[in-house]
């Protein structure tokens, strides 16, 4: 993004009225708002809209209905559907929005109902904001938002077939013997033949979690090895090609409930 972790909680904590950012995906934008004293008349957006409300309440009227929100709950709103948002309070008022152009799913999800996302969804989708403010890796990012989009998207018959398993497990396969690699999405395309979104609903389906989150997880059980037989955490996070030592350590106590350097030492007792 362009702004720093600590520009954008300035911003919805205190700051400015309103800010539009890019993300280090490509096709996606983040809008923070507070307070913003413009008129909401009926409009619409070319993009893909989800968001929350962090303070306050508001009325989101529809041509056919008129959904309530407030502090705490999760918006999706789709491509040229026309809508006004109107806030009880403009003084106590904010809320974050992601915008996802709508050519980056295509035909691969679909989203047909503006709606309010249920509080487990909402908590996910905040989650991946913050993660944007401190990943540094575009495909550990756009798993994640694929992943969201397939479960916030008009359900479907997705049926796993015998092919795409055997294809998921080639890619499975692929990711324990490129463990040191950087594995992306456009790599995996290029190995299965399948779209990005595929791959995601597919390898999820069978190995509960995304290639990004699986090859991670990999990596971070990998560490934990090399470091039981002396490798120096420097040397480990170079050949895992792991972003940096706090990448590793946040990851490694995820996983293990402790840091490297604890674990370490508890081995030596």
């Amino acid at each position: 993004m362009n702004i720093s972790d600590k520009d954008y909680m300035y911003n919805i904590e205190q700051g400015r009225d309103l800010e539009f950012s890019r993300s280090i995906i490509e096709g996606v934008e983040i809008k923070l708002c507070r307070n913003n004293p413009h008129v909401y008349k009926p409009h619409v957006h070319n993009e893909l809209s989800l968001g929350y409300i962090v303070e306050g309440s508001t009325d989101l009227t529809l041509n056919d209905r008129t959904i309530h929100y407030r502090s705490g709950d999760g918006v999706i709103i789709p491509p040229l559907m026309t809508h006004r948002c109107a806030p009880n309070d403009i003084n106590q008022w904010a809320y974050v929005m992601l915008f996802v152009d709508s050519a980056y799913y295509s035909n691969l999800v679909s989203f047909s109902q503006a709606k309010k996302l249920p509080g487990n969804q909402t908590r996910k989708l905040i989650g991946f904001i913050e993660q944007l403010l401190i990943e540094k890796i575009p495909d550990t990012l756009e798993n994640i938002l694929i992943e969201l989009l397939l479960e916030f998207g008009d359900k479907g018959i997705t049926e796993t077939t015998a092919a795409n398993s055997d294809i998921i497990n080639k890619i499975h396969d692929y990711i324990l013997n490129h463990v040191n690699e950087d594995i992306t999405l456009d790599k995996l395309q290029q190995i299965s033949g399948l779209n990005k979104f595929s791959i995601i609903r597919n390898f999820r389906k069978l190995y509960i979690t995304t290639p990004a989150a699986y090859h991670l997880q990999y990596r971070v059980a990998e560490a934990k090895r090399l470091l039981s037989k002396g490798a120096d955490v420097l040397d480990i996070c170079q050949e895992l090609r792991f972003y940096d030592q706090a990448h590793l350590i946040r990851e490694f106590k995820k996983m293990y409930g402790i840091t490297p350097g604890i674990y370490i030492e508890q081995l030596k007792r």
